[in-house]
């Protein structure tokens, strides 16, 4: 009875004191900052999104027949070529207003923006679309000055076109887009006008911070997961190139001292729709630029009617062509804000739910996407070497089985020949006690501690592939908006639950391998052996027994790490 009470306490002090352990870590990997409401909304003029200039007669959507021209632009870095279309009105004489397309993330060919190109050209303007150059694009890697200047190249060739107005044109460009928008802006001061269409504004970490958290908590995941988002989204991912989600936004917006088109949809929760749309009037106001337009449709993120981001056919937003059309023909008359017959701000009311952070995205002490990446792959290389050299140990727990058997069959021996016991430097010292055969079953683990070993990792490998799934779901669920609150609360309490298994199975595994190396140093240093049919000690472990044993022991450790990171122990 007072072994068991020893071990029993044992056992509950490594439990606590695992326990403290990870939910320090817990707290020490939250990042310091956290995604907070946004509260500062907009307020809404008018309904309304038509915009009228009130002292020029401009002409509207539909006004002239279209033809298209499929043209080359050869990039000045010599890197290529890239096709590119033209839009025209047809039968106008003299010279128009052009507006260059830049392409945002999930668009890059001639093709794309042909419905708001088209609209744009019935109205009288000239339209390009040059294709982008996607050698190099990688969801890792994004160069955005070489952007910049392809983007430049076709903009140099639209503004020499035959019929063009150099002075009144302008460029048109729609999410990632508008951060090489802002490039093209802050190198050359001949861009009449800028249409900001779903601008993520800030750097790609702060944007995703407030995206990635809007998205996770509209899918109705617990707050610990939301929290587990801050912790991505404020880690160094140099390691893996993605150096451009730290571009430096703020840097260039005070170029935008153009006349200003902002447009958002009111269902798109990947971007401020209303903080960033403050801080573009506001820093051009900076600026000395008051011309700025502001527009919200009852739109995704693409401006097109609905809220699937995914679903195709969707049509553009109602009254959105006609309005960029007015605006650029308004600007191209020379109205500016004050000259409009209709609210600077107007449109479908907007209701940003998280602010984008604005002081940074220090991390915890887990700064890095790699060192996570290293812990996880560290765990699974720890259980993986082990369990090689669990089955390497089976094989040669048979050989030697075999190897008795044949020495009792030739009458070499009985088959219950003893065992020696080691002494200081690995010398044989005296017989090991009990029978040959007894002994021969618990060479190397006893059943216990065998089971508790392949327990410890079986769990602990589940538990991180249950983890890797429940992110998986999250994940697709906040990007293509389904909403499922119970079954991610339910999951992630799962996953508490398998925490605390494997928490506890780690404690059990450090309370019997400390007895084990207690035993061990006695039976080596003093020659004090435990004997009897029912011993369960662990006294006979081998070198590499002990390594493979550490081994799991370490896995399980670097488990209970990674689940730390992932809020598992913490409220």
């Amino acid at each position: 009875m007072m072994a068991t009470a020893k071990r029993m306490l044992a056992f509950g002090c490594a439990v606590a004191i695992l326990f403290a352990a990870c939910c320090t870590l817990g707290l020490l990997m939250m990042p310091r900052w956290s995604a907070e409401p946004y509260r500062d909304h907009i307020t809404i003029a008018s309904a309304d999104t038509a915009i009228a200039p009130r002292d020029a007669h401009i002409a509207h959507q539909g006004a002239y027949a279209t033809r298209e021209r499929h043209i080359t632009i050869h990039l000045e870095d010599g890197e290529g070529d890239v096709p590119a279309i033209l839009r025209e009105p047809v039968g106008v004489d003299g010279a128009h207003p052009a507006c260059l397309f830049v392409h945002g993330s999930g668009t890059g060919t001639a093709e794309d923006f042909g419905d708001i190109a088209n609209a744009m050209s019935s109205a009288g303007i000239i339209t390009l679309v040059p294709a982008k150059r996607t050698d190099g694009y990688t969801p890792a890697h994004r160069d955005y000055a070489r952007f910049a200047r392809d983007y430049g190249t076709a903009l140099d060739l639209l503004r020499a076109m035959p019929g063009v107005d150099a002075a009144r044109t302008g460029v048109y460009a729609e999410s990632e887009g508008t951060w090489i928008a802002t490039l093209m802006t802050s190198e050359r001061r001949d861009i009449a006008f800028a249409i900001l269409t779903s601008a993520p504004v800030y750097t790609g970490r702060e944007q995703m911070a407030m995206a990635v958290s809007a998205s996770i908590h509209a899918a109705g995941a617990p707050t610990a997961v939301v929290r587990d988002a801050a912790k991505l989204m404020s880690m160094d991912y140099a390691p893996f190139d993605f150096r451009y989600a730290d571009f430096d936004a703020d840097a260039v917006r005070g170029s935008l001292t153009m006349p200003l088109l902002v447009n958002y949809g009111t269902y798109d929760t990947a971007m401020p729709i209303e903080q960033g749309a403050r801080t573009l009037v506001d820093t051009a106001a900076r600026h000395g630029n008051r011309n700025v337009t502001v527009r919200y449709y009852a739109a995704n993120h693409q401006l097109r009617a609905g809220k699937g981001l995914f679903t195709q056919g969707l049509p553009l937003a109602e009254g959105y062509t006609r309005d960029l059309a007015d605006w650029v023909n308004g600007v191209a008359a020379g109205t500016d804000a004050d000259g409009w017959a209709t609210p600077r701000i107007a449109g479908a009311t907007p209701r940003q739910r998280v602010a984008a952070p604005r002081h940074g995205t220090a991390s915890g002490i887990i700064g890095s996407l790699a060192m996570l990446v290293g812990l996880i792959a560290a765990a699974v290389l720890c259980f993986v070497v082990a369990g090689a050299g669990g089955t390497m140990f089976l094989v040669f727990e048979m050989v030697r089985r075999r190897r008795l058997a044949m020495a009792a069959a030739d009458g070499m021996g009985t088959g219950r020949e003893r065992f020696p016991a080691l002494g200081r430097r690995g010398r044989t010292v005296a017989p090991w006690p009990g029978t040959g055969r007894e002994f021969a079953r618990m060479m190397g683990y006893p059943h216990g501690l065998k089971a508790l070993l392949v327990a410890g990792a079986l769990t602990s490998l589940g538990v991180m592939l249950a983890l890797g799934g429940y992110l998986s779901y999250v994940g697709v669920a906040a990007l293509h908006e389904q909403r499922d609150p119970q079954g991610m609360t339910w999951g992630f309490t799962a996953l508490r639950g398998g925490a605390a298994v494997v928490l506890l199975l780690t404690a059990w595994l450090i309370v019997r391998l400390w007895r084990a190396w207690r035993v061990r140093r006695a039976a080596v240093d003093h020659g004090l052996y435990p004997t009897g049919r029912r011993v369960r000690s662990s006294w006979m472990f081998g070198r590499w027994h002990w390594v493979m044993a550490l081994l799991v022991l370490a896995g399980m450790l670097l488990t209970l790490t990674v689940l730390a990171f992932w809020g598992l122990f913490t409220a």
